[in-house]
């Protein structure tokens, strides 16, 4: 889902302003965020539109890009993470932004083997339709292929949070590096849904589960 989400975010006692164009219930992608390095930890307020109230969070930078940041929530309100999974869902049904077919992804897990559909996809995991989501901290294999190509992604996650009737956010534990590539490239590849930043630092109008 493509987005131009305005971000106030804290470190420390300096605080900042960016854009996310990447949305998910696990957490976003930052822009033109040089002054975020891997590990940092953040405070996050924000509006996914404007006649919604204000979503505030803590993340942790997970992986760094050129000048944009993936940062993974750690302390986010279920009624915030409900909001904002809604409003992408939403956006993704009313607008059509998925065009493509979702992912088929493998789930491997001490409690099951099942196959199950994601159309959430980004460097710090994924959103899985599923209605019977495993429990919340469960460590499983997820496996799947981007565009139908011979390279299969497959990479520990765990259960990160659950969304009733919708099914499970899961966040990437061990995403190899040459993974994380593909992903990337994947990303890069697919401009219509997952838009690059503009040189002026404003990004062109994301990425999240549908409903």
């Amino acid at each position: 889902m493509s987005a131009q989400v305005p971000i106030e975010y804290t470190v420390g006692n300096q605080s900042s302003r960016c854009f996310a164009h990447n949305l998910s219930g696990g957490g976003l992608f930052l822009t033109q965020v040089g002054n975020l390095e891997p590990g940092d930890y953040l405070g996050l307020c924000f509006r996914p539109a404007k006649h919604l109230p204000a979503i505030q969070a803590k993340a942790c930078v997970c992986h760094k890009i050129g000048e944009g940041a993936a940062v993974e929530f750690t302390e986010i309100t279920p009624q915030d993470r409900h909001l904002l999974l809604r409003f992408i869902h939403k956006k993704t049904g009313d607008r059509k932004i998925l065009d493509r077919a979702p992912l088929a992804t493998q789930i491997q897990s001490e409690e099951c083997l099942s196959l199950a559909f994601s159309r959430d996809l980004s460097l710090c995991g994924m959103f899985i339709e599923t209605k019977q989501p495993l429990p919340i901290g469960s460590p499983l294999v997820v496996r799947f292929s981007l565009d139908e190509k011979d390279k299969v992604v497959i990479t520990a996650a765990r259960v990160a949070y659950h969304i009733e009737k919708m099914g499970m956010g899961v966040l990437f534990s061990e995403l190899p590096s040459d993974h994380r590539a593909a992903i990337e490239e994947y990303v890069e590849a697919h401009p219509d849904l997952f838009p690059n930043p503009s040189p002026s630092g404003c990004p062109d109008p994301y990425l999240s589960p549908a409903a």
